[in-house]
């Protein structure tokens, strides 16, 4: 056996070797993970902030300062359109808006 028949047969092995490996082991996103982190109990109690966001046409800063209540203003988005969903800078889904016992809800329909 020559050394690049020996080298060639190595690699092979080391190629299923980890592709067994990978097979068995698979990779799991940290974030699917985050109840595993030491200070998980502690992270878990933080308040934090969420917007969804909604583009209004053409809406000026003279709109911002004559609003009344009951006034209804255009949106760029279609009454079937998701919504983003951010907390702090961080995009964290889309949604959509609903109206639950006289209340505005937001119902969640995709992460990322």
């Amino acid at each position: 056996m020559t050394g690049t028949e020996l080298a060639t047969r190595r690699d092979e092995g080391m190629r299923a070797a980890a592709f067994e490996l990978a097979r068995i082991a698979p990779k799991v996103p940290w974030m699917e993970r985050i109840e595993e982190h030491p200070s998980w109990e502690t992270l878990a109690q933080l308040r934090t902030s969420i917007r969804a966001g909604v583009a209004l046409n053409r809406f000026t800063v003279r709109d911002l300062l004559a609003m009344k209540e009951g006034q209804v203003f255009e949106s760029l988005s279609s009454a079937t359109e998701d919504v983003p969903v951010k907390i702090g800078q961080v995009q964290v889904g889309w949604s959509e808006f609903e109206v639950l016992e006289h209340t505005m809800a937001l119902r969640l329909t995709r992460l990322g």
